[in-house]
């Protein structure tokens, strides 16, 4: 047996007709995808750049141009005056300006002062004052020789230089005298304990005799070198370690 059912409901779906326009018919739909619109823009950007390289490699040739102009008319400037330059007269300055420079470098070092060396004199000859001693060369010195162990007590006006001249280079030559040899002795010792001087050599000595006064005489005035009692005269060599 058959059925049909007579009140359906559900209704069935048109199908799904448009209607197609004229040019439609002509013109067909296409459809872009974005990968093809990314890539125009791709390449519109790239012909941009490639633009932008053009115009800036044209300003580099220009400026590179007008260096190489500028370059090649400091070169022929710099040409003619090495032409006008005396290359004879020029060594020669040159040399001359080498051997004064190495004129003055040979004063400087041989410049000196005696400010030093005078101020140790003084305080050797100064009663109370002791010279520069390298401490552990003067317990060497003393325990090889007793004897160069120096007075603390010593009188210092015992002993007076007359000159003193340098002899040959940073040696010098004293003159003095002193009221006894011993006097003379301990000077000799502090001189050898100082630290500026240096192979002190054995002093020459001398006695001056003065004649006494009689008493009936005449009291007369003593002058400069004069004395009124016997004294020593001696002489003796130092180097000078340095004077500075």
């Amino acid at each position: 047996m058959i059925r049909i059912n007579l009140s359906p409901s559900v209704k069935r779906k048109a199908p799904n007709t448009r209607a197609v326009t004229a040019v439609q018919m002509v013109v067909p739909t296409t459809k872009v995808s974005k990968g093809s619109l990314y890539a125009v823009v791709m390449l519109v950007g790239w012909v941009a750049v490639g633009v932008v390289a053009w115009l800036l490699q044209s300003g580099v040739q220009e400026d590179t141009t007008r260096l190489k102009n500028k370059a090649a008319t400091l070169t022929s400037e710099a040409k003619a005056i090495n032409d006008k330059i005396d290359e004879e007269d020029l060594q020669a300055r040159f040399n001359r300006y080498e051997e004064l420079m190495a004129a003055a470098a040979a004063l400087q070092e041989k410049r000196r002062s005696p400010v030093f060396v005078y101020h140790e004199l003084s305080n050797i000859l100064t009663t109370g004052k002791m010279p520069d001693i390298d401490e552990a060369e003067q317990r060497k010195r003393v325990a090889l020789d007793p004897q160069a162990r120096l007075d603390l007590d010593w009188d210092a006006n015992s002993v007076w230089l007359a000159s003193m001249e340098e002899e040959s280079v940073d040696v010098l030559e004293i003159k003095g005298g002193t009221r006894d040899p011993d006097d003379l002795s301990e000077f000799v010792k502090r001189l050898r304990a100082s630290a500026r001087f240096d192979r002190v050599s054995h002093p020459e000595f001398e006695l001056e005799q003065v004649d006494p006064p009689t008493s009936n005489a005449t009291r007369r005035e003593i002058k400069p070198g004069e004395s009124l009692h016997n004294y020593y005269t001696f002489e003796l060599t130092a180097q000078v370690r340095y004077w500075d």
